[in-house]
């Protein structure tokens, strides 16, 4: 990663921090759906935040969604391990379901349950905590 962060990649990884924390009050209140969702968009800030600091331009539209793509901008640079690559591949497909009734083929906050939502607050947590170990201060 480069040595002196961008200001605009320090935006998008306190987003995406502030989302992550979003997301834990989403759990608790057992809108699981709604969990993976916003973790999906913790995750795109936090990567956005990489692709940043690397001095490259995020895609927009819908590939700027695309977890998958965005990691492969920066997976040179930043080697994450194995669970968490897993993770992004896991979570990537999931933006549309977890939010839209026609994605989710009806009622999106019915979709998923408990345990997908606290496997994916656990591991975006730690994905968000290894960046931002990554990231570049000052």
């Amino acid at each position: 990663m480069a040595k002196r962060s961008r200001e605009d990649a320090r935006w998008w990884l306190a987003a995406s921090i502030d989302d992550y924390e979003s997301a834990q009050l989403l759990f608790k209140g057992g809108k699981y759906s709604k969990t993976i969702h916003v973790l999906h968009n913790a995750t795109e800030k936090a990567l956005k935040a990489a692709i940043l600091a690397e001095r490259k331009r995020p895609p927009y539209g819908t590939g700027g969604h695309n977890l998958v793509r965005l990691y492969e901008m920066v997976q040179s640079k930043l080697k994450l391990p194995t669970k968490l690559v897993r993770t992004i591949d896991d979570l990537s497909p999931l933006y549309l379901p977890s939010e839209y009734p026609d994605a989710a083929l009806g009622v999106p906050g019915t979709l998923f349950k408990k345990e997908q939502a606290q496997r994916y607050l656990r591991e975006v947590g730690e994905l968000v905590q290894w960046l931002k170990k990554k990231m570049p201060r000052e």
